[in-house]
């Protein structure tokens, strides 16, 4: 796959004026693929895990082992997946951060994403504040390496390595000046991972500039190697308001999750820039380097909560499987979806 972008400092400054013209008739986020999305015919279910009114990522290395974190917590929690019975069973808690005399710590973690051939998951915090305060926590601003035993799927806490996004953030005006604002007034936030031929791919909530979202690409070797990095940044026309909630790497492309990019009022902000209820979420596909880049496969629904986190069980020709977990669903909601393709065309399968 062939990245994308404009350099860093441009990217948002290039969008001020307008769409540019190239990208005329994707005020509406993308066109239809041709993308049939149905309930998979097997039931899934989560059970066991910690906050799992709360549960904000997943994704295995090999298909049997899983890592699942919830957004309220300062750790991770390993799993196992059995696709014969559709069950997700929490294992044991492998805790990230710090949270020594902090009465009330938590990572936000919003993505994680797995390296299958490494053997390693990255987990994300938001970057972002508080979305009822607007309350600073220096662990929101982590990015973590979690390597796994390739037999057990057991976390090798010794191993375990930080970094952030924040200090190019920081030095980034463009980014700058949603570093640190509430999601209400466009502030930065991440809330997806994905990880592809080396690559960590973040999907950014918000900010949404001129209808469009963005994804933060950045080298995983270059990330925790203590250097700075100049990531490439990609945008995203999702339309006015939409932001990326998830995202996730296939052979050819990337699924991701589309909803609000801001979030509702709350007494510390009670004007909000939200053009509508936190309730609809969109399935959508990304190819960087195609035109148009995104394409709409469907809408994701469940009983109650927020669509969340995506994981691909199969990545075939014909289809894609997916499981999806919602954010305030008991258990997380787990639903399973079957994602019928298009004929491909375009870009040659990762290897």
């Amino acid at each position: 796959m062939k990245p994308s972008g404009m350099a860093p400092a441009l990217v948002l400054a290039a969008l001020i004026p307008g769409i540019p013209p190239s990208n005329a008739g994707l005020a509406d986020g993308g066109r239809d693929g041709g993308w049939k999305l149905q309930p998979a015919p097997k039931p899934w279910v989560a059970e066991g895990f910690a906050e799992s009114l709360d549960l904000s990522g997943l994704a295995s290395v090999d298909g049997r082992h899983c890592l699942v974190a919830s957004d309220e917590l300062i750790a991770v929690q390993v799993g196992q997946l059995d696709p014969e019975t559709g069950r997700i069973t929490a294992g044991a808690m492998v805790s990230l951060g710090d949270a020594a005399g902090k009465k009330k710590a938590e990572i936000d973690i919003e993505g994680v994403a797995a390296d299958p051939a490494g053997r390693t998951y990255y987990v994300t915090g938001s970057h972002g504040v508080g979305k009822k305060k607007g309350d600073v926590q220096a662990e929101r601003y982590a990015v973590y390496k979690v390597p796994v035993d390739p037999a057990t799927g057991a976390v090798r806490r010794e191993e375990i390595r930080k970094s952030s996004l924040r200090p190019w953030m920081e030095r980034t005006p463009e980014w700058a000046a949603h570093l640190g604002q509430p999601l209400q007034h466009n502030g930065l936030n991440i809330e997806g991972l994905a990880f592809a031929d080396g690559k960590l791919y973040f999907g950014l909530r918000g900010p949404n500039v001129e209808g469009h979202a963005f994804v933060i690409e950045v080298g995983a070797d270059a990330l925790f190697s203590g250097a700075a990095v100049e990531p490439v940044v990609h945008r995203l026309p999702l339309g006015a308001g939409r932001g990326v909630r998830d995202l996730v790497a296939c052979r050819d492309g990337f699924l991701f999750i589309a909803g609000n990019a801001s979030a509702e009022a709350s007494k510390a902000f009670p004007v909000s820039e939200a053009r509508q209820p936190d309730t609809r979420f969109r399935l959508g596909w990304w190819r960087p380097g195609t035109t148009p880049s995104v394409e709409w496969i469907g809408e994701l629904t469940a009983g109650e909560g927020k669509a969340e986190a995506l994981l691909v069980l199969e990545d075939a020709g014909a289809h894609i499987d997916v499981v999806c977990l919602f954010d305030g669903a008991p258990d997380g909601g787990a639903t399973a979806y079957r994602l019928n393709r298009p004929a491909l065309t375009g870009a040659p399968a990762r290897p």
